[in-house]
């Protein structure tokens, strides 16, 4: 009788308390490094993808335009290249005209960029805005790795094809579903140009910015008449550090023009999603109406938001009337009150945000004077304006002067 077989030894897992005690900030390294390594490689594929799709495009365009290719017979290289290449699911018939429509369409929004620019340079003592990196300058430290300068060539060879050159980052910083979005539900090469820009900056998922477009975004941007202050200075905005607007719109809040801070506050938690699509997604909610006490007496700030990629705290205090200059020093007396007993040693100090619903400009300007680092006044307004002065503000993207305050 033969002896009964053995389950194989399955080496037993090492005891926590065993572990060296940098075994923790060890593994947390590697994840981080594993991590970064996949979203690089992801970031690599995507960008392939979108300057093979370029191409392709190009390709349509080029044939159609010289040679009178006819959609039959795109529907044809459709079929042949599916053929040749059964395994990669992008070479349907849709999704080539969806290339040349992509091709097309970053052209016209690449000749109103430029057609922008050459305005805004022309004036005497501007700088033109259009002519900034959309994401901030980053600068090359160090021997560049094989992939980087895979994705400066293929940046290097779209700009090439471009009047406005720093319009290739935008285009290869998003995935091809994003650009897919974007050309299913815009037309227009300014609102064009804003959702690969917001897409980007605000890095968007697929979901997200379709959620954007559907609510349209753009349009309540645009519809925007008033032109306050910045609420941080612009030396806390560059790069990729854009945690404020300096106006708000929440015109899905279903409030009547009328309302209560209270109102307002109830409102905003009931529409938690909406609400951090506007404010920006590194946002969370702490609490509401947030309690604190120096010595005797109890204060509440009316919401207390967290910044994950600012790592701090921001205390927002809710005004249904116009702006004051002594809401700057209670919000300044909340902010002490905070690093003092709420924030962690690893959080950087808190910052407010005032929101009113209208400020004037010099007020605030000199109510923030000493304060400007720390607390940032923005405007909002629950309902979108008149046709009429949306129209007017669309016009004024031609006419850089005409935005200026």
């Amino acid at each position: 009788m033969s002896a009964p077989t053995r389950a194989p030894r399955i080496p037993a897992k090492p005891e926590r308390q065993g572990l060296p005690e940098d075994y923790s900030s060890v593994l947390a390294q590697v994840e981080r490094m594993i991590s970064d390594s996949r979203r690089k490689a992801l970031s690599a594929v995507n960008r392939e993808l979108v300057w093979l799709y370029w191409q392709i495009g190009r390709v349509i365009v080029q044939q159609q335009e010289r040679a009178r290719w006819g959609d039959a017979v795109v529907e044809q290289l459709a079929g042949d290249l599916r053929g040749a290449f059964p395994d990669m699911k992008g070479l349907r018939r849709d999704n080539l005209f969806r290339m040349r429509q992509f091709y097309l369409g970053c052209h016209r929004t690449d000749a109103w960029l430029a057609a922008q620019a050459r305005v805004e340079n022309a004036n005497v003592g501007t700088v033109s805005r259009l002519s900034d990196p959309p994401f901030g300058a980053r600068e090359k430290v160090g021997t560049p790795s094989r992939q980087s300068q895979l994705n400066d060539a293929i940046a290097s060879a779209l700009s090439d094809e471009l009047a406005y050159p720093n319009l290739a980052g935008a285009i290869l910083g998003l995935s091809w579903s994003h650009h897919y979005s974007i050309l299913a539900g815009v037309d227009r090469p300014d609102e064009h140009y804003f959702y690969l820009t917001m897409a980007g900056r605000e890095r968007w998922s697929v979901r997200e910015l379709r959620r954007q477009i559907e609510s349209d975004l753009f349009t309540r941007y645009v519809s925007v008449s008033l032109n306050p202050e910045k609420c941080l200075p612009t030396d806390a905005e560059r790069g990729d550090l854009l945690p404020f607007k300096d106006h708000y719109v929440l015109d899905f809040l279903g409030l009547e023009e009328s309302h209560t801070e209270r109102q307002l506050r109830k409102a905003m938690l009931a529409n938690l999603r909406d609400l951090f699509l506007e404010l920006g997604r590194d946002f969370t909610l702490v609490g509401e109406e947030h309690p604190i006490r120096v010595g005797d007496d109890a204060f509440r700030i009316d919401l207390l938001l967290f910044h994950r990629r600012l790592q701090c705290l921001v205390a927002v205090e809710l005004k249904v009337g116009k702006f004051k200059p002594e809401y700057v020093g209670k919000c300044q007396f909340y902010l002490a009150a905070l690093d003092e007993q709420v924030r962690l040693p690893h959080e950087k100090p808190s910052v407010g945000l005032i929101l009113c619903k209208s400020a004037h400009r010099v007020q605030m300007r000199l109510a923030l004077t000493a304060a400007a680092r720390k607390i940032g006044v923005a405007t909002y307004q629950t309902a979108l304006p008149a046709e009429r002065l949306i129209l007017q503000r669309l016009e004024r993207l031609s006419n850089p002067e005409e935005e200026k305050p």
